[in-house]
């Protein structure tokens, strides 16, 4: 009790007096609770631990066998004669968020090397496979880019700044490659000092770069959300196809596969334990909301939704002992308003996890405290504490596994809610707590 109490004692001087938290630590063996402390007894938002259920759930239907294709299809309706395709390419996406403009230029390649020169008609990008209404984006940044069936390098866009000779435009590039993005440039190269360029995003395809870049500087680069994935790929997909020397007559823009299709190439998206492991290791939202939508085929079928992805949620989590209203979840990744959640159900929900067989893939995608990961900047180094941590303006959280001084295996939940802004050292406090049960012998 008394080492709680110090570790309570010290949680509360890194919060604000108003924040609502709670701490509960438990034996991963047997469930028993060590420590349950805080001044919440509630539901608390989560943010992105979230992502633990969605990976659960994920992770205990392919272990059942229902496994997702996420591969992207490049299909063409019409006819082909000597090299000419007239009609369309489609481009159908599946929830792919890590399809590359390597990808597509390799697709390019095999479709020159078959002998195609030319295209009639448009480059579709097709997204019926998934229907993302419910999962709007409010927040703006390069990781909260738009949910889509389609879309390249999650979504986002990366321009780099290239200095030049002093007093010449620095060179900017664009990766996934598209001709429609326009920049307009007021940066200079300048023969010493340190950078002062800013890139502004206007509107989808366009920015604004300004400053000043050193002629001996490294290339900078910034990332941006892609407000239409799907649009996007299609114009990115064109500009490969082009860059191949494959005419395209048409133009890129978004539809519906048409009746009698032919399949010309097929990109093998990530399984569904690779989506997993990319989801927690680095807490990337979309791939969590996209993984929610895929979730609801394997039962369900065609479209994917959101409410057919959430009832798979509530199943698994019912599956694993925690009634309706226990765990209020509304999207899979933590993003939206309405996810909430005691630290005590999700502890309980860690320890009964640990018990599964798909247990080990789960575990290896929580990132190692101080080492890699989310967890790399932390100021605890420890190899034998996983864990996945969420983050929003006023939620700060941390849960995983963790083995203490005697060698026990423990779990532990934590979470704080505040009325404002966190103060960035409130956002320390579990590499305090992961010390202190590193540290210290529990009763």
């Amino acid at each position: 009790m008394f080492q709680g109490n110090r570790l309570s004692h010290e949680i509360s001087e890194l919060l604000p007096h108003d924040a609502s938290w709670c701490l509960v630590v438990a034996d991963q063996n047997n469930g028993k609770e060590i420590i349950s402390t805080g001044n919440a007894t509630g539901l608390l938002i989560p943010a992105s631990l979230v992502k633990l259920i969605t990976a659960g759930a994920a992770l205990e239907r392919e272990a059942e066998g229902k496994h997702a294709t996420m591969s992207t299809e490049i299909l063409h309706d019409g006819s082909i004669d000597d090299g000419i395709i007239t009609g369309n390419i489609v481009l159908r996406g599946s929830g792919n968020c890590f399809l590359s403009a390597a990808d597509l230029r390799q697709a390019a390649k095999t479709l020159k090397k078959t002998g195609i020169m030319a295209l009639t008609g448009d480059v579709v990008a097709d997204t019926a496979r998934f229907n993302t209404r419910g999962l709007e984006r409010t927040r703006k940044g390069a990781g909260y880019a738009p949910v889509s069936a389609l879309g390249l390098d999650l979504h986002t866009v990366s321009l780099a700044v290239i200095p030049d000779e002093p007093g010449k435009p620095p060179l900017v590039t664009v990766e996934p490659p598209n001709t429609l993005v326009r920049f307009a440039v007021s940066a200079r190269t300048v023969a010493g000092g340190k950078s002062t360029v800013r890139v502004t995003k206007h509107y989808d395809n366009s920015f604004q770069v300004s400053g000043e870049i050193p002629h001996d500087s490294v290339p900078l680069h910034w990332r941006f959300s892609v407000d239409d994935p799907a649009s996007y790929a299609a114009q990115s997909f064109k500009t490969v196809l082009a860059q191949a020397g494959i005419q395209i007559m048409g133009k890129p823009e978004k539809g519906i596969e048409p009746l009698g299709v032919t399949t010309l190439a097929i990109i093998p998206g990530q399984t569904i334990t690779q989506i997993v492991m990319e989801m927690n290791f680095n807490s990337l939202n979309i791939a969590a909301d996209n993984l929610l939508l895929v979730l609801g085929t394997l039962d369900d079928g065609l479209p994917g939704t959101r409410e057919k992805g959430l009832k798979v949620i509530q199943e698994h989590v019912a599956r694993h002992g925690f009634p309706g209203g226990a765990v209020q979840i509304v999207d899979g990744s933590g993003l939206l308003p309405g996810t909430l959640i005691a630290p005590k159900t999700l502890a309980r929900y860690l320890v009964a996890v640990a018990k599964t067989p798909w247990f080990p893939t789960l575990y290896q995608s929580l990132p190692r405290a101080g080492i890699d990961g989310t967890l790399r900047d932390g100021n605890f180094r420890n190899e034998h504490f996983r864990a996945k941590s969420g983050s929003l303006e006023n939620v700060a959280a941390l849960a995983g596994y963790g083995v203490d001084k005697t060698g026990r295996e423990l779990v532990f939940a934590f979470i704080v809610n505040s009325t404002g802004s966190l103060p960035p050292n409130a956002r320390s406090t579990g590499d305090s707590i992961m010390r202190f049960l590193a540290d210290e012998v529990l009763q």
